[in-house]
């Protein structure tokens, strides 16, 4: 397959992102880098426009997978490319050099793109590495995704991921550091409303203030760029909510004393914004079984422990939220978080996959990462649905994902721009 030539997909059946049933014996003809043209196997031979498009290009490629289901590129909405994904902590990986965290970016878009996902968001990095894998994609120096990336988080002194290199505070400090990470290149903007797993950080409170979240969307907004914000607290929630951000990573609802207790009146808002919420559930899920597999080995310490303890407890807790958010309306994206904690790149379909345990059909998992995925980075026009005048970006896997979830790690054919660019070989 060549980005200057036509090809015809001749797919098993056809997932095209917008929600209905899938469609049997459907062919999808590309020309240079998007959807030209869609319809059945059969009408190639008979529609005239097409038989005069295949003729006029001499040759064509055909990729007849007959036993595959062809569906829209993965959109993974939240990644860290610097991290390893195997159990170190943002601490840990602070001690490395930028070069090396750089080099393990690159490894990590690599394995993601290969894995099927065409458009990955890197929501947190250190100092200038995501913007100059960003450039060293573009120029083809590194196979990836597209590549979208906010730099270092907007954190406060001290807040969490305040190590990347994003302090600001104050509503004028945080209004200049938007416009730099913009002038610098990012496509979106990140928030730590709360803190997080950064030591000098408390999860359990927000960081930033109402007016500061305010300056920092009104900045992005002015220039069009969507805001995610980091919310593991109820507090931050609301304040995220108030400032009108339009991603919400986790959102944990958590007290200051850090008990756990979902708030109805806070997902009530959540349903009635509109806005998208990331569950990020199956970095959980990795971490869990991480911690008990270590201590199938011998006691954790106390810092394990503890996390084992809460992952654990709160991981009913968390469903039954979740499962209450989706039948109010709560709009869900995929978001894997990956490689934070014990999640690797490679497997974002392991966080599409988790969203079954909050009652999500198949169908409705698929679309998180793909349509709603779109949506939510604003690039709905070009991605997200297979549709005529779309860009060329596809998955192709054995079997019926509708059936068996576990089918979307069965990866056959990546497609990014009409381009056959995975997955790897050998």
């Amino acid at each position: 397959m060549d980005s200057t030539s036509i090809t015809v997909i001749k797919p098993g059946q056809l997932i095209d992102g917008l929600g209905g049933p899938p469609i049997s014996g459907a062919a999808v003809v590309l020309q240079e880098n998007l959807i030209h043209w869609i319809g059945s196997s059969e009408e190639i031979e008979t529609n005239q426009e097409i038989k005069n498009l295949v003729d006029s290009a001499g040759q064509y490629g055909v990729l007849d997978l007959p036993q595959c289901t062809l569906l829209p590129g993965l959109i993974d909405c939240h990644s860290h490319t610097n991290m390893p994904g195997d159990g170190r902590t943002g601490e840990e990986v602070n001690a490395d050099t930028d070069d090396v965290r750089l080099l393990r970016a690159a490894r990590n878009t690599t394995l993601a793109l290969h894995s099927g996902v065409t458009t990955l968001c890197d929501c947190g990095s250190w100092n200038h590495t995501a913007f100059s894998l960003k450039e060293g994609i573009a120029l083809g120096l590194v196979p990836g995704p597209r590549f979208l990336v906010t730099g270092p988080p907007l954190t406060t002194t001290g807040g969490h991921l305040w190590y990347m290199g994003g302090e600001a505070d104050g509503i004028d400090g945080v209004r200049k550091q938007v416009r730099y990470l913009i002038k610098q290149g990012a496509d979106l903007i990140k928030i730590t409303a709360s803190g997080g797993s950064t030591l000098t950080s408390d999860p359990y409170r927000p960081s930033y203030d109402v007016d500061e979240l305010k300056a920092i969307v009104f900045e992005a907004h002015n220039r069009a760029r969507p805001v995610a914000a980091h919310c593991r607290s109820t507090v931050s929630i609301n304040n995220a909510l108030d400032a009108g951000v339009d991603m919400i990573f986790h959102c944990f609802f958590a007290q200051p004393d850090g008990s756990y207790r979902y708030d109805q009146g806070t997902a009530e808002r959540l349903a009635e914004s509109g806005v998208w919420v990331n569950p990020t559930h199956a970095l959980g899920i990795s971490r869990r079984i991480e911690l008990q597999a270590k201590k199938e080995l011998g006691p954790l310490n106390k810092i394990d422990a503890d996390m084992l303890d809460r992952i654990v407890n709160g991981h009913g807790d968390r469903i039954e939220a979740y499962s209450t958010m989706k039948e109010m309306g709560v709009r869900l994206i995929g978001g894997s978080d990956c490689g934070w904690g014990s999640y690797p790149f490679g497997d974002f379909q392991a966080e599409l996959i988790s969203m079954s345990d909050f009652g999500l059909s198949p169908m409705e998992a698929i679309l998180t990462g793909t349509w709603n995925a779109a949506q939510a980075i604003g690039m709905q026009d070009s991605l997200g649905t297979i549709e005529t005048n779309k860009e060329a970006d596809f998955l192709l896997v054995e079997g019926n994902p509708l059936e068996d979830m576990e089918c979307l790690r069965r990866v056959k054919a990546v497609v990014l721009g009409g381009r056959l660019v995975g997955p790897k070989q050998g």
